[in-house]
């Protein structure tokens, strides 16, 4: 995925303040964002020190096991302070969505260490040049733009259409 993992991470932040009956603060939306493409922080790694040696995907902020741990240490940690947990609960399911947004086009060692093996739903094949085009010109593509449309969509419709108060405006009264 090229382009979706900061606006999935932008719907994440929004479904969860949604779903705790809060607003989405700046801080959670940060908190999604941040997660939703933390885990391709590790390119900075194989671009300037490992020369592409390794996939990224290869590396500790790819693997399910490892945030598996984090997110079970965040639980541990965090049970009493809702001031932290609601942004790092943002953050970790960011990431978790960043790993299934991999799943679909790009290797994910799911099962590792017990099963050196790449998971992935779609093989895209290499049939342009340079590399980047098989992914832009793959219907996965339009999969990630919709994820942008939808997260721009709903960061710039007006407040009372966000709320429902058009439609009850809209309505004739008894």
């Amino acid at each position: 995925m090229f382009i979706a993992h900061l606006p999935a991470g932008y719907l994440t932040a929004r479904q969860v303040a949604r779903r705790l009956g809060v607003s989405a603060t700046p801080d959670l939306i940060l908190a999604g964002m941040a997660g939703g493409i933390f885990p391709d922080i590790d390119l900075l790694y194989a671009i300037l020190i490992d020369h592409w040696s390794v996939h990224h995907h290869r590396y500790w902020t790819h693997l399910p096991l490892v945030w598996l741990a984090i997110s079970a240490a965040a639980v541990l940690l965090f049970r009493t302070s809702d001031a932290a947990r609601q942004p790092l609960t943002v953050f970790l399911l960011a990431v978790w969505g960043h790993l299934l947004l991999d799943s679909i086009a790009g290797d994910i060692w799911w099962l590792w260490p017990w099963l050196d093996s790449p998971f992935s739903l779609v093989v895209i094949p290499a049939i342009h040049s340079p590399w980047w085009l098989n992914f832009l010109l793959h219907w996965t593509f339009a999969l990630e733009l919709g994820f942008a449309l939808v997260a721009v969509w709903l960061a710039w419709k007006p407040r009372h259409v966000r709320s429902g108060k058009l439609a009850q405006r809209s309505m004739p009264r008894a």
